[in-house]
């Protein structure tokens, strides 16, 4: 099998179980510049690659100033290909399985201060349309990944005057939940739900639901509005987190709500962010 063959194989299997189609281009990526890595003659045999090779691999990129966290998902990405590849009988063994991962200084995940949060919310409130307005309630107050909001219908959401809901149900790795929605994600919903045009999507786009890629496009510009540079649906998602476990929610609670696999995610959101570091050492300044 060619390289690309084989590849192109990796990426339906990953699809089949339920990865977002950030990680199987991810995942892929990482496989493609191990292969350009390993073979400049465009061969490629997943059955000859060594632990040594691997190992190699990883210090080629610590040497190349990759982060960490980069060296350490490229380490993964090939160890899901592996594991893919033993059981097409393309290798027999995992060869990353040995190499030992970067140590990493871990902080928690980027989000938004109470002052960020009130700049962005008074843009929101002065420049937005209700259908933005809308989905970063969804983002902001419900936490939903960018690809789940906009995969939304309208009957995916319940809203009564004193309780309101939404289904997410294809949520990562095909897991589907319910999450309560507070009285400003109601307040925002009920209103662009006036002027909805009708049709099956809650956030209709060009021939089907508005695309992620526009949905971050538009979260980026009212960043920018609010003084807040590279601002990302996934830090918003990420400030519904970290706004939960400082309120002294438990961290089961905060994982179905997120809908997350493991405790070990949402444990990243009792770790101290950047921000929170830069201001304790911001406490020592004399001047």
């Amino acid at each position: 099998m060619s390289l690309e063959d084989i590849v192109m194989e990796f990426r339906e299997h990953l699809r089949s179980r339920g990865f977002s189609a950030r990680t199987v281009s991810a995942y892929a990526g990482a496989v493609r510049r191990f292969a350009a890595w390993l073979s400049r003659d465009g061969a490629f045999d997943p059955a000859s690659v060594s632990a040594l090779d691997v190992a190699e691999w990883k210090r080629s990129m610590q040497e190349a100033g990759r982060k960490p966290s980069t060296v350490n998902a490229s380490l993964d990405a090939l160890s899901a290909f592996f594991s893919w590849a033993i059981s097409r009988g393309l290798a027999p063994s995992d060869p990353a399985a040995g190499v030992k991962r970067v140590p990493e200084s871990r902080v928690g995940p980027r989000s938004l201060d109470r002052k960020a949060l009130a700049s962005l919310l008074r843009v929101l409130g002065r420049e937005g349309t209700p259908r933005d307005r809308a989905l970063v309630a969804l983002l902001l107050y419900a936490g939903l990944r960018v690809s789940e909001a906009c995969s939304l219908r309208v009957c995916d959401l319940e809203l009564r005057e004193r309780s309101g809901l939404v289904r997410v149900r294809l949520g990562k790795g095909g897991r589907w939940r319910e999450v309560p929605l507070n009285a400003a994600a109601r307040r925002e919903l009920s209103a662009y739900l006036k002027e909805h045009r009708g049709g099956e999507w809650l956030f209709p786009g060009k021939g089907g639901p508005l695309t992620p890629r526009a949905a971050q496009k538009l979260v980026s510009w009212y960043g920018r509005l609010a003084g807040i540079p590279n601002l990302t649906p996934h830090v918003l998602r990420h400030t519904f987190c970290k706004q939960l476990v400082d309120a002294g929610e438990s961290l089961d609670r905060v994982a179905v709500l997120a809908g997350h696999a493991s405790l070990d995610t949402t444990a990243r959101y009792t770790r101290p962010s950047l921000s929170d570091l830069e201001r304790a050492v911001g406490r020592l300044d004399w001047e």
